[in-house]
């Protein structure tokens, strides 16, 4: 007797709704580290479905992915909201940036090419450019730029997936910061262009200390923010 064949149709999602997942997921993970949203802040699924031109169910596929990612804490609606971390938290994602930022600086120093130098540097010019123009939005994406393509010099494949999971929770305060401070003349970039020197030079020392500094600028920062709590047990 023929055994069935088995029908696995059922089993074999359509290539578009994964194409239109991917995208909506891909583009929140942009959102939320470039902050897009604000701490706290409710994402409701009918309202981004509404603005992707979409169906519920890839945004709500995409809230769950980050709320598995700690991007995203998850309410009892289905829905999500924006982390709002405490002093206690941003400490800790201090901590975890200054050590692994630093290695990776490190790494870069030794792997980088002059191209990849180069690159980079066009991304601090867009960064200076966008901070003289008292344009917060852009300088914020180009800073998450410049990040971005140091971690990819470093030639590591460990590092980072780790930093850019810390991003997804550092991400909301970003914006916050920048506000809080005058980045014309130069001030923003300096220790982009601090670490670019580095980089040219080959000392991979002088490259963390920069990225070390650059990372502390901006929690010092947060820090100075009223808004943030002091976290459980603090007073």
């Amino acid at each position: 007797m023929a055994t069935p064949v088995q029908n696995f149709l059922p089993e074999i999602v359509p290539m578009e709704r994964i194409t239109v997942q991917a995208r909506i997921h891909d583009e929140l993970r942009r959102m939320l580290m470039v902050g897009k949203f604000q701490p706290g802040q409710p994402l409701k699924i009918n309202e981004l479905a509404e603005a992707f031109g979409t169906s519920a169910q890839p945004v709500r596929e995409s809230i769950r992915q980050l709320v598995a990612e700690r991007a995203l804490d998850a309410l009892a609606n289905r829905s999500a909201r924006v982390p709002l971390h405490d002093r206690r938290q941003l400490e800790d994602l201090r901590r975890a940036r200054v050590a692994l930022e630093g290695l990776i600086a490190e790494l870069a120093a030794e792997a980088a090419t002059d191209a990849d130098i180069d690159a980079l540097a066009a991304i601090v010019d867009a960064e200076v450019a966008a901070d003289e123009g008292l344009n917060i939005e852009r300088s914020v994406s180009q800073n998450l730029d410049f990040h971005f393509a140091l971690y990819r010099m470093s030639r590591s494949s460990v590092l980072p997936p780790i930093l850019e999971g810390l991003w997804l929770q550092i991400g909301p305060n970003i914006r916050l910061a920048a506000e809080m401070f005058d980045a014309r003349e130069g001030r923003g970039a300096e220790l982009h262009v601090r670490t670019l020197e580095a980089l040219r030079r080959r000392d991979g020392a002088a490259a963390r200390a920069a990225i070390e500094a650059d990372i502390n600028r901006f929690f010092d920062l947060l820090a100075r923010n009223p808004s943030i709590p002091d976290g459980p047990g603090a007073g």
